[in-house]
């Protein structure tokens, strides 16, 4: 029995090559070495087994009986050797390219990009598509690899997973003062979410000094006319611009959403970062 204790996997390796090429002119080709530097390993190994490997036979390596019993074995640990490492290789791959994420833009911008770093360090071979838009892009027409959503889409072949919630609260611009003053918020179309019907109910007879559809729009807006307006509550307790206003029933929530279609999630490199944005989200909050 031969006793591999000193080996090492380049050990194994040579002998399979030994093995499969029969000469050490061709093991050397297959190892990409020169056939002196083969001759002399299997020498040292020889030397630590204590024992022959190979006999030469009219010019050909064949195992003796002290190798022979584990050839088989030599070849299963090579496929499998080469099987891990097509493994690896297709999965290093995999986690190259580009992954499409998209959102709306301050999730993008306040909560994503500020962390991209983390992703970077993990994965330099990825690139990032951020589309920053309202509008759903279609998971099932694969226009988007990844989508955070606050509201569940209708799709029916969409993996949706709960990220939890996003808290909202009114704010004004600081030093701005407690008396009345306009207000600035989404337009018609999304007067349905949480935080508009909120403040709806805080401001019921407040004018309404500007409608749009992005938040970046209202936040620089507010600051310009001196209005309120629903804030995500986190990032705007952040911003020395604005002060949360402090009074019962101020703020909202409302879920938040990951979005795959299920045969992009096996991806690799779209599981890699949708893993990134669950750990961003959950921790932003």
């Amino acid at each position: 029995m031969i006793c591999m204790n000193a080996g090492t996997w380049a050990d194994l390796e040579l002998l399979d090559h030994l093995v499969r090429g029969a000469t050490l002119s061709q093991a050397a080709r297959s190892l990409g070495v020169d056939q002196t530097t083969v001759s002399r390993r299997l020498a040292a190994l020889e030397r630590r087994v204590g024992a022959a490997l190979f006999d030469r036979i009219d010019g050909r390596l064949t195992p003796t009986p002290v190798l022979a019993p584990v050839v088989e074995r030599l070849r299963t640990i090579s496929e499998e050797a080469s099987l891990s490492l097509a493994t690896l290789l297709r999965r290093t791959a995999e986690l190259k390219g580009q992954v499409r994420v998209t959102s709306i833009g301050f999730v993008l911008s306040a909560i994503l990009a500020p962390s991209l770093a983390r992703l970077e360090q993990r994965h330099p071979g990825l690139t990032l598509d951020l589309v920053a838009d309202n509008q759903m892009l279609s998971i099932e027409r694969r226009e988007a690899d990844i989508a955070i959503r606050m509201a569940r889409t209708g799709e029916d072949s969409v993996r949706v997973k709960s990220l939890g919630t996003l808290r909202f609260r009114l704010f004004r611009p600081k030093g701005q003062g407690t008396g009345p003053c306009p207000v600035v918020r989404y337009g018609p179309g999304l007067a349905h979410v949480p935080e508009m019907q909120a403040l709806n109910r805080l401001r019921p007879d407040a004018r309404v000094a500007l409608t749009a559809d992005k938040l970046e729009i209202l936040m620089e807006a507010a600051l310009s006319l001196g209005a309120e307006l629903m804030l995500p509550e986190v990032s705007a307790m952040r911003d020395p611009r604005f002060e949360a206003v402090d009074e019962p029933g101020a703020a909202a929530e409302r879920p938040v959403y990951l979005m795959m279609h299920p045969e992009r999630a096996r991806v690799p490199s779209v599981a890699a970062v949708a893993a990134f944005i669950e750990e961003t989200m959950r921790g932003w909050k």
